[in-house]
């Protein structure tokens, strides 16, 4: 190949010297309706220049080719790597409700009613008694020196009723009172 482009570039050049230095005969032609006097020289450098033009424009129109080509090329790999990374968010969204549901669920196992146990929390005033608070929102005293209760229920007002705390339990949702 390189060896047959040397040669073809060797006898264009042959051709070309040739022309211009032996064509001094004159010679008429007519372009877009002008009629143009020169010599076989000056046309063969015409045709010369004529085919330049046409070559660039073939080199543009191929460059031109080669660069839609690749953003098209680029354009499908973007819509692939688009594709790829909402299909990822997608599945990871879905890990995530199950896991969601999952903790939903142990929540809801947890802080059912009937473990009220969970729920209690036992504060000791300064007075020597035991204050133990449920999810009912009752508190009841207990003396801490002889481990009796006193017999004194406290209760306190809640915007919540029992029902409505039971069903916040079971869903789930916790509210402190």
């Amino acid at each position: 190949m390189l060896a047959l482009g040397l040669m073809f570039m060797i006898v264009a050049t042959a051709v070309t010297a040739g022309a211009i230095y032996d064509g001094g005969e004159s010679a008429e032609f007519e372009v877009f309706g002008q009629t143009v006097g020169t010599t076989v020289g000056g046309v063969f450098v015409a045709g010369l220049a004529t085919m330049l033009l046409f070559f660039i424009g073939v080199y543009l129109l191929m460059k031109s080719l080669a660069r839609s080509r690749r953003k098209r090329i680029e354009r499908k790999k973007t819509k692939t790597r688009q594709k790829e990374s909402v299909s990822k968010i997608e599945e990871e969204r879905a890990q995530l409700r199950a896991e969601n549901e999952a903790l939903q669920e142990r929540l809801a196992r947890e802080h059912r009613p009937d473990t009220a146990t969970d729920d209690t929390t036992v504060a000791k005033p300064s007075d020597g008694t035991t204050s133990t608070t449920g999810t009912t929102g009752t508190t009841s005293t207990t003396d801490t020196t002889s481990d009796r209760p006193t017999g004194k229920v406290e209760h306190k007002d809640t915007d919540l009723t029992a029902q409505q705390q039971q069903e916040a339990a079971a869903s789930g949702r916790h509210r402190d009172v």
